[in-house]
């Protein structure tokens, strides 16, 4: 393998390490399977990083700047249904480009949950979903009134439901009419709860 430098290195075992975690789940991506991936030696993947943790939450801020970074279109002078709308395409696209993408994210949450020095990462997970959305909505022309986090978290809420019960049921997405509704359906339980004046 050509020289790497440390910031090269890094970032070729958070790449590998994503892929091992994609195609083969967490529970197969040890130091070894990693280093393997990556094309470098045991010694190189620990000088580089202190341990799994310390990978596994590398790849998931990547995961996160991959889909927060993944606009599709701009939304200025959309209406916070037409924005909740494509936020909702969006992550049905990126289920259907590779299922098994959300898969790994979804194991690295439940990892981070389930050990107490990793709640941090589980939760930096939905505030950068939550703070990423909300800025997407605040450039809604009928925003005025509407508390922009409270609708990314009901949106984000949506996305996780529908991409589970498309993972389990191997469905392929919701159709155009359910995606007008659920989107519609969500603006009016926020007016419901904080009323637009």
């Amino acid at each position: 393998m050509a020289y790497l430098t440390a910031s090269e290195r890094r970032t070729a075992i958070v790449k590998a390490a994503a892929r091992v975690i994609i195609r083969d789940g967490l529970a197969a991506a040890t130091t070894r399977r990693i280093a393997d991936e990556a094309g470098v030696n045991l010694a190189a993947l620990h000088y580089s990083f202190d341990g799994k943790g310390e990978i596994y939450t590398a790849v998931d801020d990547m995961f996160r700047a991959t889909t927060v970074g993944s606009r599709l279109v701009p939304t200025t002078g959309w209406t916070r249904q037409e924005i909740i709308r494509s936020l909702l395409e969006r992550f049905q696209d990126l289920l259907h480009a590779d299922r098994d993408v959300p898969i790994a994210q979804y194991e690295l949450l439940l990892w981070a949950l389930r050990n107490p020095d990793k709640a941090e990462l589980a939760r930096a997970s939905y505030t950068t979903y939550i703070s990423a959305f909300a800025d997407e909505l605040r450039h809604a022309t009928d925003i005025a009134g509407s508390d922009a986090t409270l609708l990314a978290r009901y949106t984000i809420g949506a996305i996780d439901g529908i991409y589970m019960q498309n993972l389990a049921t191997g469905a392929t997405g919701v159709s155009a009419p359910e995606l007008d509704a659920i989107s519609s359906a969500i603006v009016g339980i926020i007016d419901s709860i904080h009323p637009p004046h």
